[in-house]
C-alpha cells in the first residue's frame, strides 16, 4: 500500500500512529494536556464514523514530502547502497490499533524516517 493514497488513509482510520505519538504521551502538571484529549476525541470520532479528518499541511510539509524519493536515494548511497523498501502502513505486531509509517525499511532489519528542513544551509560531507 502506498502512502498517501485512498487506502492508506483508510487503514489509519482510528489508529494511533506513530506521528501522533508525542499527543498520546503529552501531560501537563495538572494532568493530561489538551493535545491528548483532542487526538483522543478525534480518534473516537474516527472509531465511529470510519472517516478521517482533513490533515494539515503547509508548503514545509509539501517541500519535504517532494524531496523525500532524492533524500531516501542519497541515503541509500551513502550507506553503501542499503536496500529500501518504501512501505504504507505497518501494525503494531502486540498492540492492538496502533501503527506507523516509516519511510522505508532498511536491509528489512531497520527503518528510515525522512526529514528534509528548509533552511538556506547548504550541509557538505
Amino acid at each position: 500500500m502506498e502512502q498517501r493514497t485512498p487506502e492508506w488513509f483508510a487503514a489509519r482510520c482510528g489508529k494511533v500512529t506513530a506521528s501522533r505519538l508525542a499527543d498520546v504521551m503529552a501531560r501537563t502538571k495538572s494532568g493530561y494536556a489538551a493535545s491528548r484529549q483532542n487526538y483522543m476525541a478525534e480518534l473516537i470520532c474516527q472509531r465511529l464514523t470510519g472517516k478521517l479528518e482533513e490533515g494539515f499541511s503547509n508548503a514545509a510539509m509539501i517541500r519535504g514530502t517532494e524531496l523525500e524519493p532524492v533524500a531516501r536515494e542519497m541515503y541509500a548511497l551513502n550507506e553503501f547502497d542499503a536496500e529500501i523498501t518504501e512501505v504504507g502502513l505497518i501494525d503494531h505486531p502486540t498492540i492492538p490499533r496502533f501503527a506507523a509509517s516509516p519511510d522505508g525499511l532498511v536491509n528489512g532489519d531497520g527503518l528510515i524516517e525522512i526529514k528534509c528542513p528548509n533552511t538556506g544551509l547548504i550541509l557538505r560531507p
